[in-house]
């Protein structure tokens, strides 16, 4: 019975087990990079607009009339703001897909049964985080 069980335990094979440091991965990404870059464009025409509107809403001299300019700018920023903040998630899942994909893959490719986050591993797996920064770039 005894060599019945050490059989067995030899014949199962080894849990792989890979870390990755996915902070780091997406601060080498290009594509989030790219979507900084576009975020900072769209926020920088936001300020542009919102500069217009303030010197309009300024210049009008009728206090009524100033006051429903506020309004209808104050309505468009809230809406150009939301804008751009639902279409920056969007992306950012799209590029967080990629990534989580792309470990997974590597992951995969190597022989791992199992990738944990870094941060939240104490001891043992292997740091793939090099490999994957490489396809990510």
């Amino acid at each position: 019975m005894q060599e019945k069980g050490n059989k067995m335990k030899q014949e199962t094979s080894p849990f792989a087990v890979a870390v990755v440091d996915v902070q780091a991965i997406i601060n080498v990404s290009s594509e989030v990079r790219a979507l900084k870059e576009e975020q900072a464009v769209r926020t920088q025409e936001l300020n542009q607009w919102l500069q217009k509107a303030q010197n309009e809403v300024n210049t009008e001299q009728d206090k009524v009339k100033q006051q429903a300019l506020l309004q209808k700018y104050n309505a468009e920023f809230t809406l150009k703001r939301r804008e751009i903040a639902i279409n920056y998630q969007e992306k950012l899942k799209v590029v967080c897909d990629n990534i989580e994909h792309t470990i997974a893959e590597e992951a995969k490719a190597k022989g791992y049964q199992l990738v944990l986050a870094k941060n939240v591993t104490i001891y043992g797996g292997t740091d793939i985080t090099e490999d994957i920064a490489k396809i990510v770039k």
